[in-house]
């Protein structure tokens, strides 16, 4: 295994750019869906169930007809014992998915619903097209659906299918406006 690649898997370092204190591989998270605007703001989950209209929570998103649930997309690090590169992502789903997802949210009962269609609804990496067709398979415990990607030809796809390499990796990193060098070094 690499030697920076074990360092980013196994001990504590501060990025610069952000302040943030990881001691293991840095996970990244999109804080809403793109098509959504910066001026809605972040509310409380309750807000999903008590306001009408366009809302935004931690884990929820309705803008317009479009709706969205909080998912994640696990790429695997080549070479690295089966550690995987986390990004938390939007899923848009139909109103119907959208619906019973909800009802068994709070009851932390949502692996009942299994798969179903979605799509990805943040560009990934940054600049890289329109949503991508994905599968969101519902997880146990209530931790949070997890995206495939559908379309086979896609880099992300084939990022999910072989992994990526420690550069790749620091390039993904580094779009999102991470400090490479605090990453992999002491700050």
């Amino acid at each position: 295994m690499d030697a920076h690649l074990a360092r980013m898997l196994s001990s504590s370092r501060q990025c610069r750019c952000c302040g943030g204190t990881f001691a293991q591989l840095l996970s990244l998270s999109c804080d809403r869906p793109d098509i959504v605007p910066g001026d809605l703001e972040v509310q409380d989950n309750a807000a999903v169930f008590a306001t009408d209209g366009d809302v935004l929570t931690d884990d929820f998103c309705r803008f317009g007809q479009l709706r969205f649930l909080r998912a994640v997309l696990a790429i695997p690090v080549a070479d690295s014992r089966g550690e995987e590169f986390i990004l938390g992502t939007w899923a848009g789903v139909s109103e119907d998915v959208f619906d019973e997802y909800l009802g068994l949210f709070e009851l932390r009962e949502t692996e009942a619903m299994g798969s179903c269609p979605a799509w990805l609804s943040n560009q990934i990496p940054p600049e890289s097209g329109g949503p991508l067709a994905c599968m969101l398979h519902m997880r146990p415990e209530g931790q949070y659906p997890e995206l495939q990607v559908s379309e086979v030809n896609s880099d992300l796809a084939r990022m999910q299918e072989l992994g990526v390499g420690l550069e790749e990796l620091l390039g993904f990193l580094y779009a999102y406006g991470h400090d490479l060098a605090s990453l992999v070094y002491d700050a």
